[in-house]
């Protein structure tokens, strides 16, 4: 049934039959022999419409326009003898039929339409001539009318065809517009979506420069990153020389940095701001790459003289330029959320890392060597209280020279001692050369430093500061970096109070609460040290070490006149003395009650009877206030005792002290008797 499917899509078999039909309709309203004579002509014309319709349909060709006026005229031909069939010869009511002939020819152009009109007129007119006078003037009046007619609808017709084929042809522009666009749009969602899972990666950036030089055409094209201030060449295609970076003073790039708003150069050689990349180049787009209203980058388009821009690649590179930004910035969130989630997979390492000793050395270097492990910094540097001396002192470095270990670091003076003094943290992007510390003024350090430190705060004291330092001022740290110092601070100042309070903790186990002093235990704890370091040295290379065992005599009196709060009084009292008198190797412990002993590394039996002696004579020179204001004088006796290369252990010389002792208490009292 194909060759029906086809014959049925001729236009012309189709006017055909409609003609031939409505004749047949007219000749209906008349006798039989017209309805007989139409159908025949009828019958004639469908038959050679179809012949010629499949014949051109084998053969697969257009019809060309002498094809197509011969089967108008075969069309004509049967209205032409319809008319001379049907109805009274002076009204002729088929000659209406010639109407649609002539408006479907219209539709074929105006030569159709007008060979086909001429064709209908002269057929309608030609029985004028041998029409009676009486009918002629009648005749040639409706031929007029219909001629008129038929101008009409043809002049109708082909304007309404031309409209429509306008319309259409608009139509089809648009739509394949649209198409270019979808497929535009479709490409740079595909980019925009391997950006936003990867990143700005090279291979990411590149395809972005190949769909706008490919698919969109464009001959020069650049993709610059970075922000208000600086932008980097991140892609291009088009150029064989480049313009690395943008800074904001120069070129139409750098303009649409300082206004955020397209740039359209028509002609690059009437604008001022253009800067060459290449003397190719004739027009400029570049389109800013917008965050939140803040620059992430510029998209930049460039096109020969011949070749040239318009408006609508400006849409077109605005719509890039919202789809690349989009896309740059779910990346930059994605980065920023996986670094974020890195960030506190290596704080809690960091947290493992300090909380591991109590040893405050290995505390501080512990510090700053996990601290860069998890901020990223040049130089670390952890300064901590001396509680003793209350001033803040540099523990411990890390990236730089650790001969400014110990130093002292003043309240409000460089980072940390501003973090300190304000008790907050202190950032500073551009750290100057003139206001570094004193002690760093005249070392060799970077002018500029990138530069941040936080206080270590703990119970509401101060207990130290954390200063982080970059080389790279294009590096300053960042918001998430910002966001966990104070954590890192907080974990540090914890650590750094905990070995305060283990410090106090061990101090109180082996000190005399009311003296200071070391108790027994750690008396004990030195002595057995002591004699197993001999131990394991050759007799030749042990070193001399001297004994001394104090009591202070009639103590139990004086607690027993006094009361007990002067007998304490006289038992710091003596401390102090001892203090005074020994040295700081030395090791002065309570022994128990009103007994004490000195421990002297080095000394001679000699030397040990001579400081014991001082000792006595000053405790006996000076006096204690009593609660009724008796100014009260204290004696004490001693026992001295040494070893040297191959005398004996450090106990035996602690026995042979207590016996001496004994010996001197025998003998009076207030004396020092050497074993």
């Amino acid at each position: 049934m194909r060759w029906l499917r086809r014959v049925v899509a001729d236009t012309q078999l189709l006017l055909a039959l409609t003609v031939a039909f409505g004749a047949v309709a007219v000749a209906l309203a008349g006798n039989v022999a017209e309805v007989k004579a139409t159908l025949a002509a009828a019958a004639l014309l469908i038959a050679a419409q179809a012949a010629i319709a499949l014949s051109h349909r084998r053969a697969r060709k257009p019809f060309g326009s002498i094809a197509t006026g011969a089967r108008f005229g075969l069309t004509v031909g049967f209205v032409t003898v319809a008319t001379a069939i049907i109805g009274d010869p002076s009204i002729h009511p088929a000659a209406v039929l010639y109407l649609p002939v002539v408006a479907l020819a219209a539709v074929h152009g105006a030569r159709p339409a007008f060979f086909v009109g001429g064709m209908a007129l002269a057929a309608y007119l030609l029985p004028v001539l041998y029409a009676a006078p009486e009918q002629a003037a009648a005749t040639t009046q409706r031929a007029v009318a219909l001629a008129v007619t038929a101008i009409v609808l043809s002049i109708g017709t082909r304007r309404t065809v031309s409209a429509l084929t306008l319309a259409m042809a608009k139509l089809g522009r648009s739509h394949a517009r649209d198409r270019r666009r979808s497929r535009q749009v479709a490409a740079v969602e595909g980019v925009g979506r391997l950006l936003a899972a990867r990143g700005p990666i090279p291979e990411a950036l590149d395809r972005v420069v190949r769909l706008l030089r490919d698919d969109l055409g464009y001959a020069f094209v650049s993709l610059y990153l970075g922000n208000s201030s600086l932008v980097r060449l991140a892609a291009q295609g088009g150029y064989t020389t480049v313009i690395e970076t943008f800074d904001g003073t120069t070129g139409v790039v750098g303009r649409v940095m300082r206004t955020r708003a397209t740039a359209f150069v028509a002609d690059v050689k009437r604008d001022a701001d253009y800067v060459s990349a290449s003397d190719r180049v004739g027009a400029e787009i570049s389109v800013p790459l917008l965050v939140d209203n803040d620059l992430i980058g510029i998209v930049n388009v460039e096109a020969t003289p011949t070749s040239g821009l318009d408006t609508s690649d400006v849409e077109t590179m605005t719509l890039v330029a919202e789809r690349l930004a989009s896309a740059l910035a779910l990346a930059r969130e994605r980065e920023a959320l996986a670094d974020r989630a890195e960030l506190f997979r290596r704080l809690a390492t960091f947290s493992s890392a300090v909380n591991g000793t109590l040893d405050p050395a290995g505390l501080h270097r512990a510090i700053v060597t996990a601290l860069t492990t998890v901020v990223a910094a040049d130089v670390v540097v952890l300064t901590v209280l001396d509680r003793s001396s209350g001033k803040y002192l540099t523990r411990a470095i890390a990236g730089a020279d650790e001969r400014y270990v110990g130093v002292e670091v003043n309240s409000g003076e460089g980072l940390a001692g501003r973090a300190i003094r304000d008790r907050a943290p202190v950032v500073d992007d551009r750290y100057d050369r003139s206001r570094y510390p004193v002690d760093l003024t005249a070392e060799e350090v970077p002018e500029s430093v990138a530069g941040i430190a936080v206080p270590l705060v703990r119970d509401d004291v101060v207990v130290g500061a954390l200063t982080l330092v970059r080389l790279d001022l294009q590096r300053p740290f960042g918001r998430a970096e910002l966001e966990v110092l104070p954590i890192l601070a907080d974990l540090t100042a914890l650590a750094v109070t905990n070995t305060f309070l283990h410090a106090e903790v061990a101090e109180s186990s082996i000190r005399d609460p009311l003296t200071n002093l070391y108790n027994r235990r750690h008396l004990d704890g030195v002595l057995a040290r002591i004699e197993a370091e001999r131990s394991r040295l050759a007799a030749d290379d042990r070193g001399r070490l001297a004994i001394i065992m104090f009591d202070l005599d009639h103590f139990g009196a004086v607690n027993k006149d006094y009361g007990h709060q002067v007998g304490d009084a006289v038992l710091r009292h003596f401390s102090e003395i001892l203090r005074r008198r020994l040295r700081s190797s030395d090791l002065i412990a309570r022994y128990g009650g009103e007994e004490f002993v000195v421990v002297l590394d080095g000394a001679t039996l000699e030397k040990c009877v001579e400081l014991a002696n001082r000792v006595r004579v000053e405790l006996g020179e000076s006096t204690v206030d009593a609660a009724d204001g008796t100014r009260l004088s204290v004696q004490v006796s001693a026992g001295c005792a040494a070893i040297g290369a191959d005398l004996g252990t450090v106990f035996d010389a602690l026995a042979q002290a207590d016996v001496a002792l004994v010996m001197a208490k025998r003998a009076g009292r207030n004396r020092v008797v050497a074993a």
